[in-house]
């Protein structure tokens, strides 16, 4: 009985340590993909005559996308409770941002513009996370 428990435990930790990991992965897939698509809207911006007025527009959209992309990748690795870990990749890739935002010369602003971003990103996590899930 001792010998089962040993094993059940081992076997526990090492779950949760892939999970973690997964969730790791998720993030920085995330991060990444926003990098590579800013990027190129600089770029694009650069070259053509496109008004900046659409930036704010434009990094919603490309945060949004980078969200779903890592839920449905950390949800089609897990199998199983990808609304929840979409959730959570969304709120951790918010709550990454604002650091990085504020190294570029943002000031953070804790108001509910940023409670609304908090929110579309747990919704779009959980909408990721739920297709990632079905996709496997």
């Amino acid at each position: 009985m001792q010998r089962f428990k040993k094993k059940a435990i081992k076997s526990y930790d090492k779950e949760s340590e892939n999970k973690i990991l997964i969730l790791v992965k998720s993030i920085f897939l995330a991060l990444i993909i926003s990098l590579v698509c800013i990027i190129i809207y600089a770029v694009v911006l650069s070259i053509t005559p496109v008004s900046d007025n659409t930036m704010s527009i434009i990094t919603q959209v490309i945060t949004m996308i980078s969200i779903v992309a890592a839920a449905m990748y950390c949800s089609k690795k897990i199998r199983s409770k990808g609304w929840l870990y979409g959730i959570i990749i969304g709120i951790i890739f918010v709550l990454i941002i604002i650091p990085i935002s504020m190294i570029w010369g943002q000031v953070p602003a804790f108001d509910k513009y940023f409670i609304a971003k908090v929110l579309m990103a747990s919704l779009v996590g959980f909408i990721g996370g739920i297709i990632g899930v079905n996709m496997s």
